[in-house]
């Protein structure tokens, strides 16, 4: 049984791995598949990328990559937007944060990426939007709502607890886990602590 993590931008996914290495877990992303399939081309990361755009082969040898490395590993947590679709069985975990900290997050600095914005309120206005282009793209390429919370065993919210304490969680819940159970909510109650919700959150906040 391995673990999927995905969720919101700026939710704080890599720090959170970050720390399941610390504890001894072995951590395999979408960025190391597609690393080795450039590898293999004999090309750079860059110019995979730019073939990616127009060749859907290249979205496909992920998703393929993912189902069979879900089959062959174990302990292991898949860094990845869909790994939850693919990398089965798994201990599906989304990461929710509410839009003004993953504003703050992502203006503030390192998980800035080729995006400049001028302010957070701009920042959480662009995070929105691009949560709602996502999740219209997935829709249309494997007919799933990457949003519906459903499709997890678990969602965390990350908006005041720090990575230590997610990771710790989670691999509570993981090992409490039987296939079956229903979602898990378990959202911010203040500073490094939550509380189970018994209604379903939305997860574009």
């Amino acid at each position: 049984m391995n673990i999927t993590m995905t969720g919101n931008l700026g939710s704080g996914k890599s720090s959170v791995c970050k720390v399941f290495r610390e504890m001894g877990f072995d951590i395999t992303s979408t960025g190391d598949i597609f690393r080795s399939i450039a590898a293999e081309r004999g090309i750079s990361v860059i110019e995979l990328n730019e073939i990616a755009k127009t060749d859907r082969s290249i979205d496909d040898m992920i998703d393929a990559r993912s189902t069979k490395l879900g089959k062959e590993l174990d302990n292991t947590v898949f860094d990845s937007r869909m790994a939850w679709h693919f990398a089965v069985p798994s201990f599906k975990v989304f990461l929710l944060v509410d839009v003004k900290e993953a504003a703050r997050r992502v203006f503030a600095g390192a998980s800035r990426n080729s995006e400049e914005y001028s302010s957070e309120e701009e920042c959480a206005a662009g995070l929105t939007e691009r949560a709602k282009l996502e999740r219209a793209r997935y829709l249309d390429l494997y007919q799933v709502d990457y949003f519906d919370a459903d499709n997890y065993d678990l969602i965390i919210e990350s908006s005041n607890a720090s990575p230590q304490v997610i990771a710790e969680r989670i691999v509570a819940e993981f090992k409490a886990y039987k296939p079956g159970n229903k979602t898990k909510y378990l959202l911010s109650d203040g500073k490094d602590s939550f509380y189970e919700a018994k209604e379903k959150p939305e997860l574009v906040r």
